[in-house]
């Protein structure tokens, strides 16, 4: 968490988001601008590499035609040869030829045929009678009980093609030549009747499929393979997987894009497929020089970016954080704080007027709190003249009645309390006293009562020993309890109790100084603080209540003051609220 609100608060700053937006300024377009070049680069080139390829398929597709046309055409003329039509009948439709006659007529037929693209040709009696017509006599297997045969047969006179071996499909020749054969068989008909007379097999050179295909690569790892109608290899790269299944007839789309592979495809004539497999990603690999050339593009702009974020940062950014920084100074109250000013730019004249602003503010604050000390140290003065006189009034006409009624040794300890009640009235020891010592000049005050009503009043002070030495202003307590004993005890025949508490709430110390007298109404409560009761029979109370809510405020602040609670025939309590820590530039140097 402190580690996100200090990287939130550094965001704030002007200088890191200056360094920000100047840096994604520079880099964005960039990135952007490259990300789409190479992008478009690479498909216009996956594009080309895929029309290339498809075209080389399709030049594929047009030789593979060109040839199987030429072999099927073969097939067609001797399928309709009236020699190999009488041959495989066993007889001559004029008598003019014998049967050995006309299978050598039919023989010479099939080497005639013969050119450097056939391997050899089979025509088989379907009748099993031996006589059968080929170009040569190295037939090693049974043809009549061969897949091949049956295949033929069912396919009804329609060109049956069959892929690359490296077996022929009679004779094993072909291993000493050394390339494979593929074949197409068609089923020999009767022209007139329909009837089924013989096969023809003609195998044809391999190579001749062989060397084109292999001489076609994409990339280093693209070819071309060859299937059937069935997805059967009719060629393969390896010659290991002639006949067997097609993997890649079965791929999915999904597959091809994993393997980064394209497939391109193209029907022959003869019913087979030539399937191109292009290796995008290798096929591309040029485009690579783009992606890097960009991707230098890249960092240069970054580095860039970073160096004239810093540099614009720092000239722009860190003057406005440091005249920033002196202002929340001054808000703090520290108004001897300067802007170094450096340039004629708007920062630089920012900062003058940020001077000049700070030197008028402290000489406009000097000049109210001089107004101001005058002011209040006036006021303090004339607070505590309005009720020194009536203090000493009262405390002289108490030691007269002391010195009628019980003799010399209570009036020396009348007095000798009230020197040090006059002392603390005058003020000798500064504006401030601690409350400790306050609450000593109330007992003695209340000494001075006790002679006086012959020690009818008693006093009950509880305050806590942490709080004895928090500093208040003189005299505070001492015209509570005056009003309290005149106004309050006074008048009632009971004993009388003052009883003073301090506590403490937080930041706030509340003193009470609670009566058991005759108590107020709330009609007379309510007078009591109103201007017009200053000049009523009760006026000496409501000056003595006035100076101290007064002095509290002035001192503490509005939010301290006197609240009082009463009752007619319950006794009086009075709230003090006052602060730990005192304004004390408030009234600093006061005198009294």
């Amino acid at each position: 968490m402190r580690i996100r609100q200090r990287i939130a608060g550094r965001f704030h700053s002007i200088t890191a988001q200056l360094f920000v937006f100047f840096f994604l300024g520079m880099v964005v377009p960039v990135l952007v601008g490259g990300m789409l070049s190479y992008e478009k680069s690479k498909q216009i080139i996956e594009e080309q590499v895929s029309g290339v390829a498809s075209t080389t398929v399709l030049q594929v597709r047009d030789k593979l035609n060109l040839l199987f046309r030429r072999i099927d055409d073969t097939s067609m003329t001797l399928l309709g040869n009236s020699t190999i039509q009488d041959t495989l009948k066993g007889r001559d439709p004029e008598g003019a030829l014998s049967e050995n006659e006309l299978y050598k007529k039919a023989q010479k037929l099939l080497s005639d045929v013969m050119n450097y693209e056939l391997f050899d040709i089979y025509i088989f009696d379907v009748h099993k009678k031996n006589n059968i017509l080929t170009s040569d006599y190295s037939v090693t297997t049974d043809p009549w009980e061969t897949e091949w045969f049956r295949r033929i047969k069912e396919a009804n006179g329609r060109p049956v093609w069959f892929g690359l071996t490296d077996v022929s499909f009679l004779s094993s020749r072909n291993v000493a030549l050394g390339y494979p054969v593929f074949g197409l068989g068609r089923a020999i008909r009767d022209l007139e009747t329909g009837e089924l007379l013989g096969v023809m097999l003609i195998e044809i050179r391999g190579d001749l499929l062989t060397k084109e295909l292999n001489s076609l690569h994409f990339g280093k790892s693209g070819f071309v393979f060859l299937v059937d109608a069935a997805g059967r290899y009719m060629y393969y790269p390896d010659h290991q997987f002639y006949g067997k299944p097609s993997t890649y007839e079965t791929m999915s789309t999904q597959e091809t894009r994993r393997k980064n592979i394209e497939l391109l495809q193209e029907t022959l004539d003869n019913g087979w497929i030539v399937c191109g497999v292009v290796p995008m990603q290798e096929m591309i690999r040029d485009s690579a020089a783009i992606r890097n050339l960009t991707l230098w593009i890249l960092l240069g702009s970054i580095t860039l970016a970073a160096v004239l974020g810093c540099f614009v940062s720092r000239k722009i950014g860190r003057p406005l954080i440091r005249l920033s920084k002196l202002m929340k100074r001054g808000e703090e109250g520290d108004l001897s704080v300067r802007f170094e000013v450096v340039g004629r730019d708007e920062i630089g004249q920012l900062g003058r007027s940020f001077n000049k602003m700070v030197r008028r503010i402290g000489q406009l604050i000097r000049q109210i709190e001089e107004e101001e000390a005058q002011k209040k140290k006036a006021e303090i003065r004339a607070l505590r003249y309005q009720i020194n006189p009536h203090f000493l009034y009262n405390t002289l006409n108490s030691i007269r009645w002391m010195a009628k009624l019980d003799g010399s040794d209570k009036v020396a300890d009348a007095i000798s309390a009230l020197v040090s009640l006059l002392e603390a009235s005058l003020q000798r020891n500064g504006s401030y006293a601690r409350l400790g010592d306050e609450l000593e000049l109330i007992r003695k005050y209340m000494q001075i009562q006790q002679f006086r009503y012959d020690n009818e009043i008693r006093l009950d002070i509880r305050c806590p020993e942490s709080f004895r030495h928090l500093e208040i202003p003189r005299m505070l307590l001492q015209p509570i309890v005056e009003n309290a004993i005149f106004h309050g005890i006074a008048p009632k025949e009971e004993e009388g109790c003052i009883e003073i508490r301090v506590d403490g709430h937080g930041s706030d110390v509340v003193i009470s100084i609670r009566d058991n007298g005759v108590g107020m109404d709330e009609d007379r409560l309510n007078r009591l603080w109103r201007a017009e009761s200053e000049t009523s029979s009760g006026g000496m109370t409501h000056i003595g209540i006035r100076h101290v809510h007064q002095t509290l405020q002035l001192h503490y602040g509005s939010r301290c003051g006197v609240r009082i609670e009463s009752a007619e025939g319950a006794g009086t309590t009075v709230y003090l609220y006052l602060s730990k820590a005192r304004e004390a530039r408030h009234v600093s140097g006061y005198a009294g």
